[in-house]
């Protein structure tokens, strides 16, 4: 399985992907504190056979009945290739819906890329909270209860 739990070397890999799609400015220590949470379950996407095997990552917060993804960034040149579902599988899997359980997160309004993705994975948006990113834009909160 491509998908493992992120460590702290994977850090310099991770924190590339990040800054090169410039939607998030996590910085090193911000991801320290997630790996090392343990509420937290951090994962990455690897393909052994290239030279910077780190392909995707994804960060969620599993707190019982309502567990949060906070982050998932794929390699720009890597994405439509399966990776992002991967990664948010790994996150779902920790989820018993039957009993209950629901993942939540939030998107740019206009990030219509991701509010697909997060549709065609069972994802309803459900509210919207006002400006709420630093340059006035709305976020769109989803929920998966199934």
């Amino acid at each position: 399985m491509p998908v493992r739990e992120m460590t702290i070397d994977d850090l310099p890999q991770v924190l590339q992907i990040q800054k090169a799609l410039a939607f998030q400015d996590w910085n090193e220590r911000q991801f320290i504190a997630e790996i090392t949470a343990n509420y937290a379950l951090c994962v990455v996407y690897v393909a052994a056979a290239l030279h910077t095997p780190i392909l995707g990552y994804a960060i969620f917060h599993l707190m019982g009945p309502d567990s949060e993804l906070l982050s998932i960034a794929t390699n720009d040149s890597h994405q439509r290739a399966g990776i992002g579902t991967a990664l948010l599988n790994a996150g779902i899997a920790h989820l018993d819906f039957e009993n209950g359980d629901k993942m939540f997160l939030e998107v740019r309004e206009g990030n219509t890329k991701a509010r697909r993705f997060y549709e065609k994975h069972g994802f309803e948006p459900y509210a919207e909270r006002k400006k709420y990113y630093a340059d006035g834009e709305n976020a769109i909160l989803y929920v998966k209860a199934t």
